[in-house]
């Protein structure tokens, strides 16, 4: 028997569950890599509409718009997403950071307080010294 059945409760509902609990399950559920995003990629006149989970979309440039790297240091890639102005070249982890922070406009939680910050690595940083422990 469970816990909440014991309690008088036999509704199948979590009656235990803490504002904290919720905290975390909008952070999850509101996760940049979790989203479905619409990919913009231009290719002559034509642009792309797939729409992609964001833990996809280097899967997706690979396998639809040929973003590939031999090695994490290959530079050579440039934005083609529609409207980027940008002409900066990339290598292909550059690139895919470049499209999630300009152009999905990912924003990065911490999974301790919720702050929100624009770059991962501003995150990590603030998340390794976050005085809010889990």
């Amino acid at each position: 028997m469970s816990q909440n059945i014991t309690k008088g409760y036999n509704d199948g509902f979590n009656h235990d569950f803490t504002d904290e609990d919720a905290r975390r399950l909008v952070s999850i559920a509101t996760s940049p890599e979790l989203s479905a995003h619409t990919c913009r990629w231009v290719e002559g006149s034509v642009r792309c509409s797939a729409t992609v989970q964001g833990l996809c979309f280097p899967s997706h440039l690979r396998e639809y718009h040929g973003i590939h790297g031999i090695g994490h240091r290959t530079i050579g890639f440039m934005c083609q997403w529609e409207g980027c102005s940008d002409t900066s070249t990339f290598s292909k982890e550059g690139l895919m950071k470049h499209i999630q922070e300009r152009h999905l406009l990912w924003k990065w939680n911490c999974p301790n307080c919720g702050t929100v910050f624009m770059h991962q690595v501003a995150r990590n940083a603030h998340y390794a010294r976050c005085p809010i422990a889990s």
